[in-house]
């Protein structure tokens, strides 16, 4: 497949590349591992470089980046293994902010967010999702001037660095809304932990958690503008895994040309080479599906979001699994020491892999979505049925 990127895209690649090369190498990024948020110089960085303001409409000091745009970077991101969580906090939650909040909310918000001054964590995942487009079992029901929040979120990625949480509840009717919701609210326990893949998160408890009325991100079942976030979301996250597999490829294939064994380089031994190149053939794929999937997003709508984000992470997610093992198999038991990026690669597909649903969720969700079009039965392959 041919594909070619506009000279921004180009320029927001090569920047966000010389960039990590020159001030997050593998030891500059122990700084931030298992702290909250980070490193706080990074994220700041991050913000002079534009990169917080990416996804963003231009009035409000936004770049208006595709989802192609954002994906060049995340992917950038992937390869240098930042443990800052870009995804969480700027392909969805600004974004959430930016689509679904009303013209006097986005500029009364998001511009401390945009200059870095601020956090908002992106609370969306609770226990037993299948898939992120599935309706949220924590509620928010009107009580008084405000909102009774009721329910749990997992995985809340710098949920203790965050100014705000950007909770997603099912409203009284049903409809999905957002919240805008202070960190430390009485009425919600927080358990925070380290992930294994260098980062901090927290699961929130809301137990009669009470936030007033003006906390209501836009208007009541944004549910067109919240499916649109999740989908660019899933596809950056696609992006930033792919990155990480095509490093890993890269550290491995230097690693067994290295290594000698039984007196020649493990990479002269035909069973290593097809390994390899087998990896490498989902490395590409990998990267095809994503190219594939932000160009199909930007006209995409419905469930035909969901489609796109199901294909690309149900490619992604399986060679992502592959890709990981066979990089430390490959390494033996250097591949598991932290001394070598590879470990760290290994523990942020592992991470990759856990969340948004599994490959074999969304490949069934694609299936029955397939069928029940019925666009098969007019297929110029298989002819009328």
């Amino acid at each position: 497949m041919r594909f070619a990127i506009t000279e921004q895209q180009q320029l927001v690649q090569d920047s966000a590349l010389h960039w990590l090369r020159e001030n997050y190498g593998f030891h500059q990024r122990a700084s931030g591992v298992h702290r909250e948020g980070g490193h706080p110089q990074a994220w700041q960085a991050f913000a002079e470089l534009g990169w917080l303001a990416l996804p963003l409409a231009e009035d409000v000091g936004g770049l208006e980046g595709e989802a192609l745009t954002v994906g060049l970077l995340a992917q950038a991101l992937g390869a240098h293994l930042v443990v800052e969580p870009y995804v969480a906090q700027v392909a969805l939650a600004l974004r959430a902010l930016d689509r679904c909040a009303t013209p006097a909310q986005r500029a009364a918000w998001l511009p401390a967010l945009v200059a870095g001054h601020e956090r908002l964590a992106w609370a969306h995942a609770e226990p037993g999702d299948a898939t992120p487009f599935a309706p949220r079992a924590c509620t928010a029901m009107r009580q008084g001037e405000g909102w009774m929040l009721r329910g749990m979120k997992q995985a809340v990625r710098g949920a203790g660095g965050a100014a705000h949480w950007l909770v997603s509840a099912s409203g009284g009717d049903g409809g999905p809304l957002l919240l805008r919701v202070p960190a430390g609210l009485p009425g919600v326990r927080v358990d925070a932990y380290e992930t294994s893949d260098g980062a901090l998160a927290a699961d929130l408890y809301f137990d009669t958690a009470w936030v007033p009325t003006e906390s209501l991100v836009g208007e009541q079942g944004a549910s067109a503008a919240l499916d649109e976030v999740l989908a660019f979301g899933m596809v950056a996250a696609c992006w930033q895994a792919t990155g990480t597999m095509q490093a890993a490829l890269a550290q491995t294939r230097r690693y067994t040309a290295d290594r000698q064994q039984f007196g020649q380089a493990l990479a002269q031994f035909q069973v290593v080479q097809h390994r390899i190149a087998e990896m490498a053939v989902l490395c590409t794929e990998a990267q095809a599906a994503c190219e594939l999937a932000a160009m199909r997003l930007e006209l995409a709508r419905g469930e035909v979001l969901h489609a796109v984000a199901a294909a690309v992470r149900s490619k992604v997610v399986r060679a992502a699994g592959f890709v990981a093992r066979e990089c430390v198999q490959l390494h033996g038991a250097m591949g598991v020491c932290e001394e070598l990026p590879i470990a760290a690669s290994f523990r942020c597909l592992l991470a990759f892999e856990a969340e948004d649903g599994s490959a074999d969720t969304h490949a069934r969700w694609l299936g029955r979505h397939a069928l029940d079009s019925q666009r098969h039965t007019h297929s110029q392959t298989l002819g009328e049925h």
